[in-house]
């Protein structure tokens, strides 16, 4: 090492300047003996340390630099007045550098990484020396040590030194780490020293802007809402030493804004005590070294978290399920990472409309809402879109939990996660029944005017043609004219009556005697038909029909009467079936062609396979807006039995308690 204050001095021999030094490494000297000489081995293997030595020139002095180096520290030599330059892990200094570099010393003892220890050196008792020093000037050293020096005292000492050096810079290393980590924090950290604030990090300054410089030193209860400052002052007291209590809501009131919070306490418990930096027999403690750190002692740290983004979102969240779960179209959410796509959501209108209950459905998969005649090209483009992850509108044939159908207009939409993959899916399903019937209803108006018309007309042009020839007999073709004319003008009766039906205002969904209307609409078809024998056995039996129901029973035993190819046998009926009325009209005709028999069990009317009527859907129409159904049977034996199945309503409307079937 260079000794920057004089190598003459450091290489003389003796002990010139009065420290009484052994520190040459024989063990010799005041006391010494051979088992007192330190190891440069055992030093070396140590952490390395760099001493400063701020003391007189002189023989004593190279003589410690020397054992210093052959011990493993690494010495450095400095004049009072060069203290401030040089970096150290510890000092040794006399009296008279002391008086000269206190203010150097004071600096350097305690910098942003720790405590720099400072240990006197002086002559005999070093601790009357220290009491002879004013007090700023003793208040920098750590230890002190008596000459003359022994080497294993001195390597004690040092290591004791060394050791609080250590440890304050693993202390200051944590506490600019905690630094560090509470100001980079995304939430409000607040340090209370008996609850007031004493510190708050970037993001609280952020939170009580612009009215944040006024929190310091403030207590920190009186930053909390009136309303929510008995529940915060509870979390706070409920603190142990070791504890911490939380979360709470309540609000934080910055500047005129009241911003809602959730705020958690925890107990600032700094662990053992931090090292002294005082000789062992009466240390005087420097400045903290958290204050150089930035971080001032506390006691309690507050952790707030603002929650108004939170909120918002929640209750935005509230607003999108409220919204969901009232809307007035059926929603419903599957989840394909589930087993076989179970339903997750469903809504009110989706219960409403499938008759179904919530804990029904849930878990279970869509399909459940099939039925038999559901449209098997329409499910398998629902299961291709499904699979692919792509948006599908279909219109499905749905049944309820009561058995009843329906057409759902349903439309599937995928719902993306943030990596593109599909998380759910989102359905929406309308009840369209009503329009379908009316597609199917106008349809069937069209086609069978459209074929009734040509039919007739072709009648009518082929006997004009005839008529216009000079035709034999003048009076058959007239007839044959004339009836076509009639068979028009019936047509356009039935279309009258279809268009009322079709647009529901053919009567009133008032209760009605099926009994009595079914009587009244015999007597009137008996005027009619004089040659024709109608039988009736009736019950009595209220429905909730209007009259429709007189329609569907003129319609039935006219078409007995005018299709019937020998003389007309009708016989009616109603009777009681459990919670049901059943009219049936039963006829010695050629029966109801296959063809047209679909028109009244449901079947579907197309362009090739049509009835050549309207009656018969009329019938079938009625019965389906009274929520009954018809069947179909030949009777015995020959001729068709037409029965009509309406469920019977108490005769203020209301339907009777239904017996279990």
């Amino acid at each position: 090492m260079t000794d920057r204050s004089g190598g003459d001095d450091r290489r003389r021999n003796g002990r010139g300047d009065g420290h009484g030094s052994d520190a040459d490494g024989d063990g010799r000297g005041s006391g010494g003996s051979g088992d007192e000489r330190g190891s440069g081995e055992e030093r070396r293997e140590g952490s390395y340390a760099r001493i400063c030595c701020c003391l007189r020139p002189g023989e004593d002095r190279r003589l410690l630099v020397e054992w210093l180096d052959r011990h493993g520290y690494d010495p450095v030599v400095a004049a009072p007045d060069e203290l401030s330059t040089v970096a150290f892990d510890c000092c040794l200094v006399d009296v008279a550098s002391l008086r000269a570099a206190e203010g150097a010393l004071r600096a350097a003892r305690i910098d942003g990484d720790g405590i720099r220890p400072c240990l006197l050196v002086a002559p005999g008792d070093a601790s009357a020396a220290l009491a002879a020093l004013p007090d700023s000037a003793a208040d920098v050293v750590t230890d002190v040590l008596g000459t003359p020096l022994r080497s294993v005292v001195l390597c004690r000492r040092l290591e004791g030194a060394l050791s609080v050096r250590r440890l304050s810079a693993a202390l200051a290393g944590s506490r600019e780490r905690y630094r560090r980590l509470i100001e980079r924090t995304p939430a409000a950290v607040f340090l209370l020293s008996d609850g007031v604030v004493v510190y708050r990090n970037a993001e609280a300054t952020r939170l009580l802007a612009p009215a944040a410089e006024a929190v310091d030193g403030t207590r920190f209860i009186s930053l909390i809402a009136e309303s929510d400052r008995d529940r915060v002052a509870s979390l706070l007291d409920g603190l142990s030493s070791d504890g911490e209590t939380g979360p709470v809501e309540a609000s934080i009131v910055g500047g005129s804004r009241s911003i809602p919070t959730e705020i958690a306490a925890t107990a600032v418990d700094d662990g053992p005590a931090e090292p002294t930096d005082g000789p062992a027999d009466g240390p005087t403690r420097g400045p903290d070294v958290a204050a150089r750190q930035g971080i001032p002692d506390a006691d309690v740290q507050v952790v707030v978290h603002d929650v108004s983004r939170r909120r918002a979102r929640e209750d935005q969240l509230r607003l999108y399920r409220r919204a969901m779960d009232t809307a007035t179209v059926g929603m419903t959410i599957t989840n394909p990472s589930l087993p076989d796509n179970p339903l997750v959501y469903v809504n009110d209108e989706f219960v409403r409309l499938t008759g179904w209950s919530h804990e029904e459905v849930l878990g279970r998969n869509p399909r459940l809402f099939q039925c038999a005649d559901t449209d098997p090209e329409t499910i398998a483009r629902v299961r291709r879109a499904i699979d692919e992850g792509e948006p599908v509108s279909v219109e499905l044939l749905n049944e309820r939990a009561d058995g009843t159908r329906w057409y759902n207009a349903l439309d599937v939409a995928p719902i993306h996660g943030p990596d593109g993959a599909v998380e759910y899916f989102l359905g929406f399903q309308r009840d369209v029944t009503d329009r379908r019937e009316r597609e199917i209803r106008l349809a069937v108006l069209d086609r069978v005017l459209r074929h009734n018309l040509r039919n007739r007309l072709n009648v009518v042009l082929g006997h004009v043609a005839e008529l216009e020839d000079e035709a034999d007999d003048p009076a058959f073709h007239t007839a044959r004219i004339r009836s076509a004319a009639e068979s028009l003008l019936s047509l356009s009766d039935a279309a009258r009556r279809f268009r009322s039906i079709l647009h529901g205002r053919d009567g009133t969904d008032d209760p009605l005697r099926l009994d009595h209307a079914v009587a009244d609409a015999l007597a009137t078809l008996r005027s009619a038909h004089p040659g024709a024998i109608v039988d009736a056995t009736l019950m009595p039996a209220t429905v909730r029909s209007g009259a429709g129901v007189t329609v569907a029973v003129e319609e039935l035993v006219t078409n007995a009467i005018d299709h019937c190819d020998r003389d007309p046998e009708v016989t009616v009926t109603v009777e009681r079936e459990g919670d049901d009325a059943v009219l049936s009209v039963a006829d010695n005709g050629p029966g109801i062609p296959p063809q047209e028999r679909p028109s009244l069990t449901g079947g579907q009317e197309t362009p090739i396979e049509h009835a050549s009527g309207l009656g018969l859907w009329l019938v079938r129409w009625v019965v389906d807006d009274a929520g009954g159904s018809v069947s179909y049977a030949d009777n015995d034996p020959r001729g068709a039995v037409v029965s009509i199945r309406l469920p019977i309503v108490a005769e203020d409307g209301q339907e009777p308690e239904r017996n279990d079937r």
